[in-house]
């Protein structure tokens, strides 16, 4: 599969589901790129949200990103990925949106501060006033759609 130029384009947004994957095609985008050395400024897979999903439904992240450097498509992949899965997305994909978009801990709030500071000084056009997730910052610095009644 012809990877994205994440030097030029975005990924997809966190929060599309891909199979019933919540966070899958953002991944599969990632590691495309860094194999293809379009990555950018993303940070290579795995990044702590690739570790999320990764363990969320119990998937070993070699194995899967061998699986994707081979060449599969994306239902390939999702194919792979239910196969490989402790937990399908059918039981998973709510709870695992709902962590993506949840409040950061307290452990971690004064790197999303720091974060949002710099992406605030990049970006003035944007209102990061409510984005207390980095998911949520990704939605807004990318101009995903946040999901209704998320602000």
């Amino acid at each position: 599969m012809q990877a994205k130029d994440l030097t030029k384009e975005y990924p997809r947004s966190p929060l599309e589901e891909v199979g019933g994957f919540v966070w899958l095609g953002r991944l599969i985008d990632k590691v495309r790129a860094k194999h293809a050395g379009t990555l950018g400024e993303y940070t290579a897979f795995p990044c702590g949200s690739d570790k999320r999903f990764l363990s969320t439904y119990g998937i070993e992240a070699d194995a899967l990103e061998q699986f994707i450097l081979s060449g599969a498509t994306d239902p390939e992949i999702v194919d792979w990925c239910r196969q490989h899965a402790q937990h399908q997305p059918e039981e998973m994909a709510a709870s695992h949106r709902a962590a993506l978009l949840a409040p950061v801990p307290p452990e971690i709030r004064d790197r999303l501060e720091q974060v949002k500071a710099e992406l605030a000084a990049q970006r003035p056009d944007l209102d990061l006033a409510g984005a207390d997730s980095f998911t949520k910052l990704i939605l807004l610095e990318e101009g995903h759609p946040l999901p209704a009644g998320v602000r």
